[in-house]
């Protein structure tokens, strides 16, 4: 009878032998890994076994816990609840899978965005559980299954296995993530009262939570970037802060948002749950704000998005406007929302459209024309920061049943406001930032239906603003002024979208607030009130020049700085060919990328760069006819965090042909050390003797091996590459 309930004898059948073979190996393996751990770089071919992980653990928790449950219930010799044979098989392929996610854990444990206690307890938790496993499976023969110590045995690996798999959700999902719906809360759901919320605290850190915490936490931290506390979110990540009101396009979190869901760099990631675009405009316009952390959601316009999403989250007066006109057509909203203007409902009973804007790059007064389909719906309008003219203003009274308009930091100058007369509904808007005078703003006083009207930072004079408030059929919103608080000015604005420039092109900058002066420098220091040179004309470029600015004014603190690189370039290069190809994953468009006149974003999934790592980059440049040159330039970018480093050595050289060629210049720049500004446009000049030159070659050697103050020691550093422009 007790025959009958031991297993076969081990190793018998030779796929048995090969499994625990091969299991041993690993084991093995991994113990000498770990030995010399601190010596091991991954190599890249193995990155893809690490990250095969996530796939490979589920094998080993439920075998390894099915088999532990069956040995800690089975109860005496005589059971029919134990097969012998079975558990064998099981206890086996627990042990080749638990070693195999050891292994690919250990691998992966090598990437940064961890958190080192964890991952520590993790890791550790792991590695025992494959050689526990091994020496289970090895001496498991000398152990009954109805005995105290097999049972001991079993309870330990189930202990053993429910805390390295709650490390690891914790790891990968945020703190105490296989715990976190077994806490009880005290707490009422949505206990803040509407008039009492915040837009940061009530509205847009509960989108974090869901969205974003699980990757950006104190256990696993992508990107060395955490958001679970306001001074972490301001902090940013090894990318740089994740908002900029003085870009474009909001800055990193804004254009993450808005890549393909299919772009690596597209966040969340593709298969986490997306933001929704009602969660996209909250972010955009918390940012376009300000980013608050203390506004109340009732300090807010009842027509802004935030004030709707918020009765939608909260209750609150839900009564709104009732409006006469029917819903636009569904598929005609969804065709004209591109990436950077979203049309969208004020809620789902709603036929009330809003319309916001975000790219002021991409921005063309055609955009707002194109929304004439729904003009009957579109009721309120965000075109702030954009660089809306005065004659758009003829467009934009082409909406009948606009409420609201907002045209903060615009290029109105407040010429052609009496179009705005036309919309006989509106009743708020705002015009803070923008240059329009005094005598501008009196046409306002003939629209009948215009309640409450923004004039912060416009340059008006106290007096002026005192008159304004006289006015009692329009409150004039003018902003806090004091003569004992003094406030900053807003940087000033460079014009010239194109940082490439040629011919007699010039670059041209302007403030929004009349008096201000704006000075500058192109040495690299930043311009002061007194000694820098003040800007009165469009300035003209020789060489290539890192512009920096800055405004001042009477009674207001100086603005931030704002700089940007220019780029000088005299000959057209007619053809380009790449001696070396660059990496699949930062191909641009080929040899083109490097003579088309586009400056690329600092953002690595731009499309715009070439990225060389494993070779040097290397190309011929060709002009049809000789050119009379003596200067090359070259655009790159460092990123620290991105391990984008400038090559350590360059070479340009010249002549007549590919055969014909001599060195004209050397160039071994500057490695980043630990203080170094992380993310940097980089443009190296290669001055020689004018010379009349019909061929280039450059060269340029990346890094080998990232310093060791650097996250990724060891590692190789690319060098990215997007312009050649001869001078």
């Amino acid at each position: 009878m007790y025959s009958k309930f031991k297993p076969s004898p081990r190793l018998t059948s030779d796929w048995k032998r090969l499994v625990y073979n091969l299991a041993f190996f690993l084991n093995g393996l991994l113990v000498f890994l770990l030995f010399f751990e601190e010596r091991f770089n991954v190599p890249g071919w193995m990155l893809p076994i690490g990250r095969m992980h996530p796939l490979v653990l589920h094998f080993p928790l439920v075998v390894l816990l099915l088999f532990s449950f069956w040995t800690i219930i089975v109860e005496k010799p005589e059971s029919t609840r134990w097969n012998a044979e079975l558990a064998d098989t099981l206890l086996l392929i627990g042990t080749l899978t638990a070693t195999l996610a050891a292994f690919s854990g250990f691998i992966l444990s090598k990437e940064e965005g961890y958190e080192a206690d964890t991952l520590f307890w993790h890791k550790w938790l792991g590695v025992s559980i494959s050689l526990g496993s091994a020496v289970w499976y090895s001496v498991n023969k000398y152990l009954d299954p109805w005995k105290l110590p097999s049972k001991l045995v079993a309870a330990a690996f189930t202990i053993m296995l429910l805390i390295g798999g709650h490390l690891g959700g914790n790891l990968t999902h945020g703190e105490d993530f296989l715990i976190s719906s077994l806490k009880v809360s005290d707490e009422p759901v949505n206990k803040v009262a509407f008039e009492e919320a915040k837009v940061y605290a009530d509205l847009v850190q509960p989108v974090l939570q869901q969205k974003c915490y699980s990757c950006h936490n104190a256990e696993k931290s992508k990107g060395n970037l955490q958001m679970q506390t306001k001074e972490l979110l301001v902090k940013g990540g090894k990318n740089g802060v994740l908002w900029d009101t003085t870009k474009a396009d909001l800055g990193l979190l804004l254009t993450r948002v808005h890549l393909p869901v299919h772009d690596k760099k597209h966040m969340p990631p593709r298969g986490k749950v997306q933001l929704t675009d009602e969660e996209v405009v909250l972010m955009a316009e918390w940012i376009k704000t300000g980013s608050s952390f203390d506004m109340k959601v009732s300090s807010l316009s009842p027509q802004s998005p935030v004030y709707s999403y918020a009765q939608n989250i909260f209750g609150g007066d839900r009564s709104g406007e009732q409006y006469e006109f029917s819903a636009a057509d569904a598929d005609k909203i969804k065709e004209l929302n591109t990436t950077y203007r979203l049309v969208k409902s004020y809620s789902a009973e709603s036929p009330a459209l809003f319309v916001n804007f975000y790219n002021r790059a991409a921005f063309k007064g055609s955009d707002i024309s194109e929304l004439a389909p729904l003009k009957e719906q579109i009721v309120a309008m965000d075109l702030s920061k954009m660089p809306v003219k005065d004659e758009d203003l003829k467009a934009i009274a082409q909406f009948p049943e606009l409420r609201k308009l907002l045209l903060n930091f615009t290029d109105i100058q407040g010429s052609s406001l009496s179009e705005l007369k036309k919309l006989t509904r509106l009743r708020e808007l705002s015009l803070s930032g923008t240059a329009v005078k005094m005598a501008q703003l009196k046409v306002l006083e003939e629209m009948p239906s215009l309640k409450k009207v923004y004039v912060w930072s416009t340059g008006l004079s106290t007096e002026e603003l005192a008159n304004l408030k006289k006015i009692k059929k329009i409150s004039f919103e003018t902003g806090f002024r004091s003569d004992t608080v003094i406030l900053a000015l807003n940087p000033p604005i460079i014009e010239n979208e194109e940082q490439i420039i040629s011919g007699n092109a010039s670059i041209k900058m302007k403030h929004q607030i009349p008096g201000t002066i704006i000075r500058y420098t192109v040495d690299g220091t930043v311009p002061d009130s007194i000694t820098s040179p003040v800007y009165s004309k469009p300035l003209s470029i020789v060489k290539s020049t890192k512009l920096t600015a800055k405004a001042f004014k009477m009674g207001w603190y100086g603005s931030k700085q704002v700089d940007r690189f220019f780029l000088k370039s005299t000959y057209h290069i007619d053809s380009v060919r790449l001696i070396s190809q660059p990496d699949i994953k930062y191909k641009g468009k080929g040899d083109i990328t490097l003579a088309d006149g586009i400056k690329s974003a600092r953002e690595q999934g731009s499309g715009k760069w070439l990225g060389y790592r494993d070779t040097d980059f290397q190309s011929y440049f060709f002009f049809k006819k000789p050119v009379n040159a003596s200067s090359v330039t070259i655009s790159m970018w460092r990123n620290v965090g991105g391990y984008i480093f400038p090559p350590v050595h360059m070479e340009v050289w010249g002549g007549a042909n590919e055969k014909s060629m001599k060195l004209l210049k050397v160039i071994n720049p500057t490695m980043p050390d630990k203080t170094t500004t992380n993310n940097e446009d980089l443009v190296f000049e290669a001055d020689f003797p004018q010379q009349p030159l019909s061929c280039i070659k450059i060269i340029a050697k990346p890094l080998g091996k990232l310093p060791a103050w650097h996250p990724g020691k060891g590692e190789k550093a690319w060098v990215f590459i997007d312009e050649v422009l001869v001078n």
